[in-house]
C-alpha cells in the first residue's frame, strides 16, 4: 500500500522530497532489534534457554516469523516516527492551515524513481 500525497487530516504532505523515506530502513531496523530483543527475553523467562536442546533455534523460528508478519506494521511505524523528525507539529493545525510557501517544492517527474 502506497503512502497518500497527503494527510487525510491536516492537509500535510508526506513526500517532502524524492527519496524522502530512505532513511526509514534504519529505523524500521531498531524498532526489528528492539522487538527481536523483547522477544528473546519473553523467551528466555517464560521458555528458557538450554544447551542441551534446540530451544535458541525455536526461538530464531518463532522470532523470524514475528519480523515477518510485523513487517507491514514496521514499515507504517517506522515511516511515521521518521516524519515526525522533520515536520514540525503545530498544536493549532485547525487554526492555522498550510501556506503554500511552507510545502517544500516537489517535481512530480522526479518522485518513485
Amino acid at each position: 500500500m502506497a503512502m497518500p500525497k497527503c494527510c487525510n487530516v491536516c492537509g500535510q504532505p508526506t513526500e517532502k522530497e524524492p527519496g524522502f523515506y530512505y532513511g526509514t530502513g534504519y529505523v524500521s531496523y531498531a524498532l526489528g532489534v528492539g522487538i527481536s530483543i523483547a522477544t528473546f527475553i519473553a523467551w528466555f523467562v517464560l521458555i528458557g534457554m538450554s544447551v542441551h536442546d534446540n530451544r535458541f533455534f525455536y526461538w530464531l523460528i518463532a522470532n523470524a516469523i514475528i519480523l515477518v508478519l510485523s513487517q507491514p506494521w514496521l514499515m507504517r511505524v517506522s515511516r511515521s516516527i521518521w516524519i515526525s523528525w522533520f515536520v514540525k507539529y503545530d498544536p493549532h493545525w485547525e487554526k492555522n492551515p498550510l501556506k503554500k510557501e511552507e510545502i517544500e517544492r516537489i517535481i512530480p517527474e522526479q518522485q518513485m524513481n
